[in-house]
């Protein structure tokens, strides 16, 4: 999100709130205004959005045991069913355009950090583009990311994708 311009307010805020701001940004060594910002950033790109959506929240180990017991075929047909429901939801709740920079983004703002699925990494050399996505839940979670968004990349995008995976990454390569 670009931070090219800060807007001063003034809210009133319940006192056990603002001391357990303050107690949490003085453990990660920030600001109580740039965890402020960081709070709101998350609920405006994650809470709020999963509301309207129905997630629920289950722990990574539950995921990693259901993929572990399923087919590689299963995991592929599900990861790309969910990436063409995702794309509706993808614009309309993360205003994410159907542009190749919106996308990048979305993974790298939202998918990465907010839901947990990876950790990004994108470069490119002119039109060639290469994206590692990096996790811990195994080679089933490794399975259904490069379906989902080799699918993905195709329903938002119209872009083939390249893909490979090990049991912790995920590459994915395109030109665009």
């Amino acid at each position: 999100m670009p931070r090219d311009k800060t807007v001063t307010r003034t809210f009133s805020m319940r006192k056990d709130l603002v001391e357990a701001l303050e107690k949490e940004a003085r453990s990660r060594g920030i600001s109580t205004s740039a965890l402020m910002n960081q709070t709101i950033e998350r609920i405006v790109r994650q809470v709020w959005p999963s509301e309207k959506t129905g997630v629920i929240v289950i722990g990574h180990y539950v995921i990693k045991d259901l993929l572990d017991h399923m087919s590689p075929e299963d995991l592929r047909k599900i990861a790309a069913l969910s990436a063409q429901r995702h794309k509706a939801r993808a614009s309309i709740l993360y205003g994410t355009e159907q542009r190749l920079e919106s996308v990048l983004e979305m993974m790298d703002k939202v998918t990465g950090p907010y839901f947990g699925w990876f950790t990004f990494t994108h470069s490119d050399k002119g039109r060639d583009h290469r994206i590692l996505l990096y996790h811990s839940m195994g080679i089933g979670w490794s399975i259904w990311l490069e379906a989902y968004f080799v699918s993905f990349f195709m329903e938002m995008l119209e872009i083939p994708v390249k893909s490979s995976y090990t049991e912790s990454n995920v590459v994915l390569e395109f030109r665009a």
